[in-house]
């Protein structure tokens, strides 16, 4: 499978949410949620990335606005089949990761790792990442 094909499926095996507050602009794209195999999303708000080897292993994720998207303070929850598993409330652009045991407990279960970007008091960006854990 040649490496576009492989992006093109992620992108329709999951769900991403991004939304521009300033100027009421939103793009939003939901397709069926697949595993959180291979998850690479690189759009006009920038990179947002999920991955997993393979069963129970660990899941790396991050979310990488561009120049355009990017902000003071980026707040992000991660929840396994929803319930809070990790969250972040920092400077820089988020990434992280959900442990092989966590992983294997919620094998079978959706992924959700949601945030927003706020640049000053203005919110700049919202996006909702979603894959099932193998």
């Amino acid at each position: 499978m040649k490496r576009q094909d492989r992006v093109m499926s992620a992108v329709a095996g999951l769900l991403i949410t991004l939304t521009l507050i300033v100027g009421c602009a939103s793009a939003e794209i939901s397709p069926p949620i697949e595993s959180c195999h291979s998850y690479s999303v690189n759009s006009g708000y920038g990179r947002f990335s999920i991955q997993q080897s393979a069963k129970g292993r660990s899941i790396q994720w991050g979310a990488y606005p561009n120049a355009t998207y990017s902000g003071t303070l980026y707040r992000v929850g991660v929840y396994a089949n929803g319930v809070k598993i990790d969250s972040k409330n920092q400077t820089y652009a988020p990434h992280g990761s959900v442990s092989a045991s966590r992983a294997t407990k919620y094998s079978g279960k959706i992924l959700q790792i949601s945030g927003n970007v706020t640049r000053g008091k203005d919110v700049v960006l919202v996006f909702n990442m979603q894959c099932k854990i193998m």
